[in-house]
């Protein structure tokens, strides 16, 4: 009378956790593959990743290992942005977030002010748009990188 019960218990178990293991799964080898496309621009100006976090699998932002550099890099459909930002002529670094009137996050960036003419770069961590209308990780990502390189 068991072994029947643990048939349909171990039936439902897989049913229910093969397409989440999947999904993980292919979650995983586009964070691997994104990792490998940052590595890679990286070396091309002679430098290597010290530190790196990554979200929604198609966005990276990472240190060189002589922390002279900040690597950030994003493959959204078929636009790649690949962007590289010397430490040493960062003036400053802040977030700036433009919400709606509900309150609601709308915009997530990552600003750098650079020496000598005050340019700006913004790293845009988080849009809503048709496929992001939740803010996972990118604000925890975002005030991470802002309070490490305002040291």
């Amino acid at each position: 009378m068991d072994l029947p019960n643990t048939i349909i218990g171990t039936i439902l178990f897989l049913v229910l956790m093969l397409p989440i293991l999947i999904i993980n799964r292919n979650g995983n080898k586009k964070t691997k593959k994104l990792i490998t496309q940052l590595n890679l621009y990286a070396n091309k100006q002679n430098k290597d990743i010290l530190e790196f976090d990554t979200w929604t699998n198609n966005s990276i932002i990472a240190m060189s290992s002589d922390k002279e550099n900040i690597f950030f890099y994003r493959k959204k459909n078929s636009n790649v942005t690949a962007i590289d930002i010397p430490v040493k002529l960062v003036k400053n670094c802040f977030l700036n977030d433009s919400k709606n009137g509900d309150k609601t996050i709308h915009t997530l960036e990552l600003v750098f002010e650079m020496h000598p003419n005050n340019e700006t770069i913004n790293l845009e961590f988080f849009k809503t748009d048709d496929q992001n209308f939740v803010i996972g990780e990118e604000m925890r990502i975002a005030k991470k990188w802002a309070t490490k390189l305002n040291y």
